[in-house]
């Protein structure tokens, strides 16, 4: 991630790898998720997720058959690791063996709020799956995933992109609160709303410097510490997305759109994760995004991503993240870096040119 726009660095769309037989390209977005709407589960359900694909950061990869296991073009070996990981989870998860060779032409930054780690695991399995002359539904895909057993935004977000809802699990399904990785086995939860924006509608992506997000062990024991939620709580969160943020996507109506994003702040699992002390002292950061020029934003997942909606025919990206930038900055909140996007679609998969 850059100082820059995505449109203006023409990542969008992507040039084209020529690739060789025996090789297949797969390229996914990344997303932004806004937050989990029932984190009480006293009416039969629990979690539900609201968020939405983003076209840049995107993950492009190329597998390529033959040989052991080894990732070309990662940033570090820790990078190198988790792709060759997602390859032996996906050779695993398909009875084939693991034979492959990646390699990585852009990246989604882990730990950043962005769903790296599901999307390498879904990009992987199906390049793999299509390596081996299999084509995988959506739904067996995401099964044979293990992701999606807190939110299907992710899984989703590679289906389908856009704009997504789904409606969580039954408690029946799931017994208990905790992170994807700790509910493997758990169904993806059902999509019950999805919806491309308007094309002018673009995102601000700011990630705080010297801050990571909740991963493994530490994100586990702080849902089991912060649920259930009250009931009134998730109340307030179901009837700003039911009758604030879903009308307003309906309605083109970017303004309200972007006030139900800031309002998601300070109510239900939002709040909860503003009060993390090395989070609290970034929640300036939306409002500060807002006076700007964005219409409104938060937090993404378990942070330190901070995203913003702005008006793309109203306001040039570039001048707008310089504008952030400045202020953020006269604000004492660095930034370690900052694009403007716009929403992503599906993930794609492409084959050797007959």
């Amino acid at each position: 991630m850059s100082s820059i726009s995505a449109d203006d660095a023409g990542l969008l769309p992507r040039g084209r790898v020529a690739l060789l037989p025996g090789a297949v390209e797969v390229r996914t977005s990344s997303r932004v998720h806004i937050t989990l709407i029932d984190m009480n589960g006293s009416t039969g359900r629990r979690d539900g997720s609201v968020g939405f694909a983003v076209a840049d950061p995107g993950l492009r990869l190329v597998l390529t058959r033959g040989g052991p296991p080894r990732c070309d073009g990662a940033a570090d070996p820790a990078e190198a690791d988790r792709i060759t990981a997602a390859v032996r989870h996906a050779a695993t998860a398909l009875g084939v063996p693991d034979t492959v060779r990646v390699r990585l032409h852009t990246s989604v930054p882990a730990h950043s709020g962005l769903g790296s780690g599901t999307q390498l695991r879904l990009a992987v399995l199906r390049g793999l799956a299509e390596l081996t002359g299999r084509r995988l539904a959506d739904r067996e895909l995401a099964a044979l995933s293990g992701r999606g057993g807190t939110s299907g935004i992710g899984v989703h977000a590679f289906t389908r992109g856009g704009f997504l809802v789904d409606g969580g699990h039954r408690t029946r399904d799931k017994d208990a609160f905790a992170p994807s990785r700790f509910a493997e086995g758990v169904p993806v939860p059902p999509l019950v709303y999805a919806r491309t924006p308007p094309e002018h509608w673009g995102i601000v992506l700011a990630l705080p410097e010297g801050v990571r997000g909740l991963e493994g062990t530490a994100e586990r024991d702080f849902m089991s510490a912060h649920t259930p939620l009250p009931l009134p709580a998730v109340r307030a969160v179901a009837h700003t997305v039911l009758m604030g943020l879903l009308p307003a996507l309906e309605e083109g109506d970017l303004a309200a759109f972007g006030e139900c994003l800031t309002r998601l702040q300070d109510i239900g699992w939002k709040r909860a994760h503003w009060e993390r002390p090395e989070l609290r002292p970034w929640r300036p950061l939306v409002d500060l995004m807002c006076a700007q020029g964005a219409a409104g934003g938060g937090l993404s997942s378990t942070g330190p991503l901070v995203y913003a909606v702005y008006d793309r025919s109203a306001c040039d990206g570039a001048e707008l993240a310089g504008r952030i930038r400045a202020a953020a900055g006269r604000a004492g909140l660095p930034l370690a870096s900052l694009i403007t996007t716009t929403f992503g679609g599906p993930a794609a998969t492409v084959l050797p040119e007959e």
